[in-house]
């Protein structure tokens, strides 16, 4: 895990993980812990999340840091784009489990804190990974369970989604 960047969410758990959770249980029931531990530990300014189906069908992330990030970045934004919007949403939405829907996108977090969870076999069950201001998601889990999301209760987000062709590689 040394180019995954996980936050602990609380003493006596894994990095990344939320206490107590598993795949068959909602997040939300620890979300408020969660949520207050990934506020604290969250890199400020721009790191970039890859979001994508494993062989196993299991949704996963890949975070990398602006250092980890640079060898991958030139292709990532050299892809053609479909459709760009501009996004927001209030503060405290939630999303239930769902796939990234027909084209990859790329997602730019403007403002506000909002989490992607994931059911990747962690420790606990479900991982948790913030988003915020600066962050860059590129959305791929085209099958599986998906991811779910958070929005942070304190603020709403403004995001910029870029849908990208489908071959865009």
């Amino acid at each position: 895990m040394s180019d995954y960047l996980a936050y602990p969410t609380s003493p006596g758990t894994s990095p990344g993980t939320s206490p107590g959770t598993s795949p068959g249980t909602s997040p939300d029931a620890t979300a408020g812990s969660v949520l207050s531990g990934l506020a604290q530990t969250c890199p400020a300014g721009f790191y970039f999340i890859h979001l994508y189906t494993a062989a196993d069908g299991r949704s996963r992330i890949e975070q990398l840091n602006p250092a980890q990030a640079t060898e991958k970045l030139p292709y990532f934004f050299r892809a053609v784009a479909t459709g760009v919007s501009l996004l927001t949403f209030p503060a405290g939405h939630s999303w239930d489990w769902h796939l990234t829907r027909e084209v990859p996108r790329l997602i730019v977090q403007l403002r506000g804190m909002a989490v992607t969870i994931v059911d990747d076999g962690a420790d606990a069950g479900v991982s948790y990974h913030p988003l915020r201001p600066g962050s860059v998601l590129l959305a791929e889990d085209f099958s599986g369970r998906g991811h779910r999301g958070m929005i942070f209760p304190d603020e709403p987000v403004v995001s910029l989604q870029v849908d990208l062709v489908k071959d865009w590689r």
